[in-house]
């Protein structure tokens, strides 16, 4: 299939199954096929043994996880980047859930020290809180993102949607929660991730991490790691037994960070579904028995889906799937750049991409 006709058929046909599945009226129609009793809507679900890490908690799909499993007496760990809305968010949903097991941990997902920094932070109030026993994690929600317009370079040199989305907020975070997801029975990683995979592949890492010579679009930077979140749940759950990785998006929804990158544009998108149509599928991955997630799938509305669109009539097609080597290599460059001490600076890494796509005269 050529790239011209993979990019024409992913695109477009992304765009037609989002309005068959991703509005507030695919939402409607879904939800009608939950099984009933509805577990969301159990009396008797109680969480008061669990533990949860939320990033991207105070605002959006990450707020109504966060209230929810508060208001099943859960510990909850708020992951927020601003301090005022972070503090506003925990005191109206310990209000809200009269659960004051809701803590805040204050840092960027798209900074390697602040993940680390939080990591610290959430091992120390484990042990403070529970001295008899070793911290558990039930489960990590992978929540927080950027979509940015303009190309943006955080202050450790990495840009900010790649960095945010994938490299640390993703990648680094589960890869220090491991050890204690692994020793924490029937615990899980749900990574939210988008629609917008479906429109492309992983691609070469100058383009990934925006440091090559060519045209930065927003759009596909966030795509590109949203296709990356799908594949490193799909190895993880390959790789490590004991903890369930699932990815999952919550359709179109009506969020600040809709409004802030699609502008008008959004009307295209309508009818948006509201904050909690798109997130209690998302709730629902992280509250349902560990026997009915399929591990390594990509969820929306509590159930798996295709991850591939992008052939003749809606069928897979090739032109967004990777190769296991493909996979391999970002697996690796993961590990190199999520540590300060083998990452690339800035300026070594668009030489690097330079070296290979030197510059042309026009």
């Amino acid at each position: 299939m050529s790239g011209s006709f993979g990019q024409f058929a992913a695109t477009t046909q992304f765009y037609l199954y989002g309005r068959s599945r991703c509005t507030q009226t695919g939402w409607e129609k879904a939800r009608k096929a939950y099984p009933k009793p509805d577990l969301l809507e159990d009396p008797n679900l109680l969480l008061t043994d669990k533990v949860y890490m939320i990033t991207g908690a105070n605002a959006g799909i990450g707020r109504q996880i966060t209230q929810f499993v508060a208001s099943k007496g859960a510990t909850v760990f708020m992951v927020c980047r601003n301090k005022d809305r972070a503090e506003a968010a925990r005191r109206e949903i310990v209000d809200v859930a009269h659960n004051n097991r809701v803590h805040i941990l204050l840092g960027d997902c798209g900074l390697e020290a602040d993940i680390r920094r939080m990591w610290d932070e959430f091992i120390d109030i484990s042990r403070a809180t529970y001295k008899d026993r070793r911290p558990r994690l039930d489960g990590l929600v992978c929540n927080a993102g950027a979509l940015l317009n303009h190309k943006t370079f955080s202050a450790e040199g990495v840009e900010v949607t790649f960095a945010t989305h994938l490299l640390f907020g993703t990648y680094l975070l589960t890869n220090l929660a491991l050890e204690t997801l692994t020793a924490t029975p029937q615990s899980r990683v749900i990574v939210v991730s988008s629609g917008g995979m479906y429109n492309t592949k992983f691609p070469a890492w100058d383009v990934a991490t925006s440091t090559g010579p060519g045209n930065y679009d927003g759009q596909f930077a966030y795509a590109f790691a949203k296709r990356a979140q799908v594949l490193l749940c799909e190895r993880w759950a390959a790789m490590h037994s004991g903890v369930k990785f699932v990815s999952c998006h919550p359709g179109w929804t009506q969020t600040e960070a809709v409004d802030a990158a699609y502008g008008e544009s959004k009307k295209y998108l309508e009818p948006l579904r509201n904050t909690w149509q798109g997130a209690e599928g998302i709730i629902w991955l992280t509250v349902a028995p560990v026997d009915r997630v399929e591990n390594g799938g990509f969820y929306l509305d509590r159930s798996p889906q295709v991850k591939h669109i992008a052939g003749p009539f809606f069928s897979e097609g090739s032109f967004t799937k990777n190769s296991r080597e493909e996979v391999d290599r970002m697996m690796e460059q993961l590990e190199i750049w999520s540590r300060s001490e083998t990452r690339p600076s800035l300026e070594e890494a668009q030489s690097e991409a330079l070296r290979v796509y030197p510059l042309k005269a026009m």
